[in-house]
């Protein structure tokens, strides 16, 4: 009965989980010139993105009539440097990597591990300070949860499981320069599949020689389209600081800079 609980506490909690940047539809085109040099047809930016996600939901993948559903919440943090190679100021191919630590209500902590994302941003549209402009990416974490917490005990995980997240994103958005101001909103189209490996995790419970086997199941974000909020700060057209807030498919918060060469 004990491992049936824990089965139910783990496959709920782990129904809310995160995502990455959309950032402004304008950024191919925003920055014009380089800290050393003009930039030519190809250029590069590199920067530095703080992402927090703190609420998203999920279902099971494979529905289960005897499963009942219940609100959970969750605290991501992603760190990640960022590479960007421009072309002709119309279309970007960036990469991000760094590391992501992930946190369900009070139940579910994991180390934090490598996380990275592949993608790219075209200007489609511009006329004068208004941009027209689409993003895609590909995101990917893979999570080591260290125990579960459950009714306030904590039950280590003695054999080798992980949470594999990943993530495609699509957004398509409009942004206005004014001087260095430069806001704009998107609506994005969220994919994300969270899959345990492998599908059963050796628990110990506390102050017990006792060893359970629980199986977990794969689980697909509930909500697919939402919105992104955020303005750009450019700098003399070499630098850039951006906020953006996400909203609908996930909440979440993100700030992040960029230098261009």
């Amino acid at each position: 009965m004990a491992s049936r609980s824990l089965f139910w506490v783990f496959i709920l909690s782990v129904s809310s989980l995160s995502a990455m940047l959309v950032g402004n539809p304008a950024e191919p085109n925003l920055m014009k010139k380089g800290i050393w040099f003009e930039p030519s047809r190809i250029s590069f930016r590199i920067g530095y993105l703080d992402d927090w996600v703190y609420q998203q939901r999920f279902q099971h993948e494979f529905k289960d009539e005897d499963v009942r559903h219940t609100r959970t919440f969750l605290k991501l943090s992603t760190y990640a440097a960022m590479l960007t190679v421009n072309f002709l100021n119309t279309f970007d191919l960036y990469g991000h990597v760094g590391s992501s630590r992930l946190q369900i209500d009070e139940e579910i902590f994991t180390k934090r591990a490598l996380s990275w994302a592949v993608g790219g941003k075209l200007v489609l549209f511009k006329r004068g300070n208004f941009y027209l402009g689409t993003d895609a990416k590909y995101f990917q974490t893979d999570q080591k949860p260290r125990y579960f917490v459950v009714e306030g005990l904590p039950f280590n995980i003695i054999s080798h499981y992980r949470l594999k997240y990943q993530e495609i994103q699509a957004a398509l958005g409009m942004s206005y320069k004014a001087s260095i101001f430069a806001p704009y909103i998107n609506a994005t189209y969220i994919l994300t599949r969270v899959e345990p490996e492998p599908a059963v995790v050796l628990v110990r419970f506390p102050d017990m020689d006792e060893i359970v086997d629980i199986e977990s199941k794969s689980i697909i974000c509930k909500k697919r389209w939402g919105m992104a909020l955020g303005f750009s700060l450019v700098d003399s057209a070499k630098a850039a600081l951006s906020f953006e807030w996400r909203t609908f498919n996930q909440n979440a918060v993100n700030v992040n800079g960029e230098l261009r060469f």
